[in-house]
């Protein structure tokens, strides 16, 4: 037999996912449970969606759309939202900041662990886009900084191989799978 609703949770944040039945049938049973364990649906951020138009989960977007193998079945592909996205392009330029006076391995060190921790996140994920995209914001922001370093205005640095930067050191990020949207 297979259950018509799962719960997914983490913390305070629950999705209900349902299968057959619309899920307005399910919201008041959620409720009855919810209230029984003393916790209360904030309706600011309860919302219905249909799996195929895609939702943001801890930082994972989650959509049903035709897989690869058969387009005649869906499946649920899922990768990092626009927000984490955001984020690890902001910690990116506070890492590598705009202080000229540390090496580049120094602004490596700093940059490593964040890149191998966001990979580490979502690697599980149809990703590749993703981290590819990752990695190219951080090469660009290296060579911006290089050239500020080095006080180059024209396009010096801008031919910097991948190659000097995975030689000096820098973590790259790998995605396993490519969804395609």
């Amino acid at each position: 037999e297979v259950k018509a609703t799962k719960m997914v949770r983490y913390a305070e944040d629950l999705v209900v996912l349902c299968r057959w039945k619309p899920p307005e049938v399910y919201m008041p049973k959620l409720r009855q449970f919810l209230a029984r364990l003393r916790v209360t649906v904030n309706e600011d951020k309860t919302r219905v969606v249909d799996a195929k138009d895609g939702f943001d989960f801890l930082g994972v977007h989650f959509r049903k759309q035709p897989s690869r193998r058969d387009a005649s079945r869906l499946f649920c592909y899922c990768w990092p939202s626009q927000k984490s996205m955001q984020r690890i392009r902001d910690k990116v330029k506070a890492a590598i900041g705009r202080d000229n006076r540390p090496s580049v391995q120094e602004k490596l060190d700093r940059l490593n662990p964040i890149l191998r921790g966001w990979s580490a996140y979502f690697g599980w994920l149809n990703s590749a886009q993703h981290f590819r995209k990752v990695d190219q914001y951080v090469t660009w922001k290296l060579r911006r900084w290089l050239q500020a370093k080095h006080q180059r205005r024209r396009r010096a640095f801008w031919k910097t191989p991948l190659a000097y930067w995975r030689k000096a050191g820098l973590y790259s990020t790998q995605g396993r799978i490519v969804h395609k949207s």
